[in-house]
């Protein structure tokens, strides 16, 4: 006997399609999904039946043609009597089946649909892209698989991704969905490049990250502008895009890769609406964007308002008569139908006032010495803003509206003409914020990445809340700042704080680093905010809630005072110094716990250095370990100028190569975004790429002394002290690279000496009532804190 004959080699016939039957013994009973019926039907459509059905004789049917029962094939056989159905093919089409004997029809059945196993998605996707290369499109290779255009440009899109990904993905490094993340973008080196930083900050990021870290420096589809300058505009004029196939129909999928583009599309528009609106008014900006402080520079005329006509009053009268009735029912006389009613009323009144609002007109009084801006609203439509009095603008207390602006009092309409022009006074000046990402652009010029801005966040919140915890005064400021924002606040206003006021205690570290041991080495105030040891917790043991309490109020002053400062301490929230929305109040209460940041944490290769790009860690290098040592080490790979700089900047004795004054400047190096009001990097510096050389970068630092320290700060008696931290100075006033050098002695706040065991400097001293200056960065002006802060402070 041959040993590798099967014993099931039967014959192969060819049985006309009419003459097949499913046989019962069939064991595939549940019927598989529409789509996968109706892609295999496609498939033997396009590429005919690929392996042959298995059939065993079963008698005849009433007409004595031979009949044959399908024990292995059924949904092969289904597909083929569709297509006979369809007309597609001749119901006496001609099928390959290989006979089987009798009595083992469920046993193959079996075999057929347990024995294999099912292709890779990394190998289906591969192949897809293959079929695409070879020049056929999308639409005839979904028309031949029986699948959608849209899942057809996935699996292409997927089959597209880096080889790299694709390899991960086959040996289970990451998962459909993340790869799914990672094909966002077309950009295969783009797609490396965060797998590689994502791999050097060591931890395994969601989908959502990934996603994040890829679009984070595009416009969102779904932005305000986006939606007003409209993909198709953006598209015919060159404009690309990148669109996210795997995203769900409620998300954002699409995002605009040319900003300057889009907003220049956007600004073209606006300016056209504003060249219609400055015929009638004395004048017309276009804005990208507006907010309260874009209009709060201006006065403000308002439009006379109408009256209701005859008909619109008398049916106000007779709405607001029944609505009071209603109001007035007691509860057990309301009924759904009453309720129905009511809520007809009320939109009837607000559809009347509207209408009437709506005919409100501004006077020619008020075209003559007024403005208007177009800008984008965040819904994406044409945002007006009408009635701006410029400062100059502004007419006299005793001028009459002739006197103002040139036209006679009796040119004007009816209702009004002849008085006087009332213009509500501007209320603040400040500049028009940036239409870019502000986190996005704080990072950047800081030189940090999104999972190392996590990371400082979480290690510099940790110490500032440990210090919080020891000072009581500086936690019943904080706390007493927001309870009375939050309490007594004006009707519609809303703030931030910087304290969680619902008394949750907030996380010390990023969500990706909660399970990782060593994380505990870089963040050394989690260790501080773990010892309870001198917080007075007895009464708590005291029995019920009302023996707690009274525990509680029978502790003296300063047992309740460390309990207070320990609480609010941990619901204190993070942030860096130089983040675009960093509280004032925050940075305030740091600059009043006088923290010592470098005393605490040392930066290292693995927390820092390496994930900074090679230019930065060079011009760092030069501002605080000088030029001759910077210069020595230029040429040095990343990873060997990491560790270079972790031993250079590690407490103990200076590495060979590094004299004493380089080394205490390095030991007062303060992490970026740690010192209060700690501004961040040099915005001039920030998007030069990976590999520059030192000399290329040697221009855009400012000169060192000798001992690569940074010059003395200049002396006071620059921009007027009413300015902020950033106005009135050039970037010529700022200092070299992302600022992070020793603080000279004039920088810094008197009274330095260490007040506990914390390492935690004495409060300061009034010195001129503002914060001290950080790292080579010039503080926060006075005008920046709230007052009770900068008395506390002193």
């Amino acid at each position: 006997m041959n040993p590798t004959a099967s014993p099931h080699d039967d014959l192969i016939r060819v049985i006309p399609l009419s003459q097949l039957v499913l046989a019962p013994e069939n064991v595939r009973k549940t019927p598989p999904h529409d789509n996968a019926q109706a892609q295999l039907k496609a498939s033997i459509q396009a590429h005919g039946l690929l392996e042959n059905l298995v059939a065993r004789a079963d008698g005849t049917d009433d007409d004595g043609h031979a009949r044959f029962a399908v024990v292995a094939g059924g949904r092969r056989l289904a597909a083929l009597k569709a297509l006979a159905e369809d007309g597609a093919l001749d119901a006496e089409h001609p099928v390959l089946c290989r006979l089987a004997s009798n009595g083992n029809g469920s046993e193959l059945s079996l075999a057929e649909n347990v024995v294999r196993v099912a292709m890779h998605p990394a190998d289906q996707v591969t192949a897809f892209s293959a079929l695409a290369s070879d020049g056929e499109s999308v639409g005839a290779i979904a028309a031949r698989f029986g699948v959608s255009e849209r899942i057809v440009e996935q699996r292409l899109r997927l089959g597209n991704a880096a080889p790299e990904l694709l390899e991960a993905y086959r040996a289970d490094g990451i998962e459909l969905e993340t790869l799914k993340a990672f094909a966002v973008t077309t950009d295969t080196e783009r797609q490396l490049a965060v797998w590689e930083q994502i791999a050097a900050e060591g931890y395994r990021p969601t989908p959502w990250q990934i996603r994040r870290l890829l679009t984070e420096e595009r416009v969102p589809g779904n932005s305000g502008i986006a939606r007003f300058v409209g993909v198709e505009a953006y598209e015919a004029a060159g404009g690309p895009v990148m669109r996210d196939l795997f995203a769900d129909e409620h998300e954002n999928g699409l995002w605009f890769e040319d900003a300057a583009l889009l907003n220049e599309l956007a600004m073209k528009q606006l300016k056209a609406a504003a060249d219609e609106l400055s015929t009638r008014w004395k004048w017309a900006e276009p804005h990208l964007e507006v907010d309260w402080s874009t209009v709060a520079r201006f006065g403000r005329v308002h439009p006379q308002p109408a009256k209701p006509t005859d008909e619109e009053a008398a049916e106000l009268d007779q709405l607001r008569t029944r609505r009071d009735e209603l109001i007035n029912l007691d509860d057990e006389d309301w009924t759904e139908e009453l309720e129905t009613e009511g809520d007809a009323i009320q939109d009837r009144i607000e559809a009347i006032e509207e209408a009437v609002e709506s005919r409100a007109r501004f006077r020619r009084e008020d075209f003559a010495i007024a403005g208007a801006i177009v800008a984008v609203g965040r819904d994406g439509t044409l945002q007006v803003i009408q009635g701006l009095v410029r400062p100059e603008d502004m007419p006299k207390p005793d001028a009459s509206p002739s006197g103002a602006n040139g036209h006679d009092s009796a040119s004007g309409p009816a209702n009004g003409a002849g008085a006087a022009t009332s213009v509500d006074a501007p209320t603040v000046s400040a500049p028009l914020a940036s239409p870019t990402d502000p986190r996005a652009k704080a990072r950047q010029e800081a030189g940090v990445g999104i999972g190392l801005g996590d990371d400082l966040r979480a290690i510099r919140t940790a110490l500032v809340k440990a210090h919080l915890a020891d000072d009581f005064e500086a936690a019943f400021d904080l706390t007493v700042f927001q309870m009375v924002r939050a309490v007594f606040a004006p009707s519609g206003a809303v703030y931030r704080h910087a304290l969680d006021i619902a008394f949750k205690e907030t996380a010390d570290r990023p969500t990706m680093r909660m399970n990782e041991e060593d994380f505990a080495k870089s963040s050394p105030g989690e260790a501080m905010l773990a010892d309870w040891s001198h917080l007075p917790f007895e009464w708590s043991n005291a029995g019920d809630d009302a023996a707690c309490f009274e525990a509680l109020r029978a502790l003296p002053r300063s047992d309740k005072e460390k309990l207070f400062a320990a609480a609010v301490a941990r619901t204190l929230k993070g942030q860096l110094a130089f983040e675009h929305d960093a509280l004032p109040e925050f940075e305030a209460t740091v600059a009043r716990l006088g923290i010592d940041f470098s005393s605490h944490v040392r930066p290292t290769a693995h927390m820092l250095w390496s994930r900074l790009r090679k230019d930065r860690i060079l011009n760092i290098a030069r501002q605080t370990l000088g030029a001759a040592w910077t210069a020595a080490r230029s040429k040095y790979k990343k990873a060997d100028l990491a560790k270079a700089m972790e031993d250079a900047f590690a407490a103990g004795t200076p590495p060979v190569g590094l004299d004493a004054d380089a080394h205490a400047n390095a030991l007062a190096w303060t992490l970026p975004g740690f010192s209060a009001f700690d501004s961040g990097g040099d915005a001039s510096e920030s998007d030069e790429p990976e590999g520059e050389s030192a000399d290329a970068t040697a221009s855009t630092t400012i000169e060192t002394s000798a001992n690569g320290a940074e010059p003395a700060a200049a002396p006071s008696g620059g921009p007027d002290a009413s300015t902020g931290p950033d106005e009135g100075r050039t970037l010529a006033d700022e200092p070299a690279g992302n600022g992070h050098g020793p603080q000279t002695e004039d920088e810094s706040l008197a009274g330095t000496a260490t007040a506990n065991g914390n390492g935690r400097s004495a409060d300061p001293s009034p010195g001129d009532g503002g914060p001290p200056a950080v790292n080579g960065d010039d503080a926060g002006e006075a005008s920046d804190v709230p007052e009770f802060l900068r008395q506390a402070a002193q």
